[in-house]
């Protein structure tokens, strides 16, 4: 308060401690917990900065990534031989010439064809039926007659359906 009042006040910077802004070591053996082999072989070298970055830290990082991937994309480009290239070119005109259609096309050109069909037919105007729209009487009353069987069968104190034991 002396030195403030006197104007003597020089503020000090305040930075935190590094145990503060860094993450401790990554601790291999603690003792506790089940002794098993080791899954992994070598340790893991993860990237653990991304706790302790800074919104400047990442943007540098991005940077560095797509610059990398740049050169990288340039670099994998497939190199093809152009043998290689003559082999395909014959490769598909014989199966183009001498092998028949596979199976999936023909379905496909099949169903195709069944759709042209259906859209080329006009549509018939129905009258409404109750049951067949609305599906109303789904049960016969022997299925109706059987639910109802089975379900007195639960009644009892340590019975349970005979019919499906798991569901």
């Amino acid at each position: 308060m002396k030195d403030k009042l006197t104007g003597n006040d020089t503020p000090e910077v305040l930075t935190r401690e590094s145990w503060m802004t860094e993450l401790p070591p990554e601790l291999q053996h603690i003792g506790l917990g089940a002794r098993t082999f080791k899954k992994r072989s070598g340790p893991e070298n993860k990237d653990r900065s991304i706790w302790t970055d800074t919104p400047a830290d990442r943007e540098r990082k991005e940077c560095l990534e797509r610059k990398k991937k740049g050169e990288s994309e340039q670099d994998s480009a497939p190199q093809v031989f152009p043998k290689d290239r003559e082999m395909a070119e014959k490769v598909s005109k014989y199966n183009e010439s001498k092998r028949a259609e596979s199976l999936m096309t023909l379905h496909e050109k099949k169903m195709k064809e069944k759709a042209k069909e259906k859209a080329d037919k006009p549509v018939e105007r129905r009258p409404f039926d109750r049951d067949a729209d609305l599906q109303v009487n789904r049960f016969d009353e022997a299925q109706k007659q059987r639910l109802l069987k089975k379900s007195q069968e639960l009644n009892t104190r340590f019975s349970h359906s005979k019919d499906r034991m798991f569901l």
